[in-house]
């Protein structure tokens, strides 16, 4: 497992409801993201050589009550540049924010700390109408 320095905000063990999060958006710079369930891949090819790789805990993924904290979020974040097998830790920031019309909490994660063209993951929201974000 390789992953590089993460930046959290608000702070690393700010906690929140899984829950309350019916939204994460991913920072793609404009490049191809691939998802697959909680695991993702940015490919910058061919304009850069390098292809990033990123994980959500598989735990915090699916729909859940539990409480977590920002910092056990991402349990892997690293770059390749392609056919070079080495994993090189990725340095990335992750940001609890609100919808400014819902006011919805949602997530942001940026590799690199670059907010730019968020394209918003297919995520698991729950439909059961408990243990939801109070309104």
């Amino acid at each position: 497992m390789t992953i590089g320095a993460g930046t959290y905000v608000p702070w690393g063990r700010f906690t929140f409801p899984r829950s309350y999060i019916a939204k994460v958006y991913i920072a793609t710079a404009g490049f191809t993201l691939s998802q697959n369930f909680g695991e993702f891949t940015l490919d910058f090819r061919p304009t850069f050589t390098s292809v990033y790789h990123f994980t959500f805990a598989p735990d915090w993924w699916v729909w859940t009550s539990n409480v977590y904290t920002m910092d056990h979020i991402i349990t892997e974040c690293y770059y390749q540049d392609p056919p070079d097998p080495r994993q090189f830790p990725l340095n990335f920031t992750l940001s609890w924010k609100r919808d400014t019309l819902s006011a919805a909490p949602y997530l942001l994660f940026a590799p690199n700390g670059n907010p730019a063209n968020p394209v918003q993951a297919a995520f698991t929201a729950n439909g059961f109408g408990y243990w939801t974000r109070p309104t």
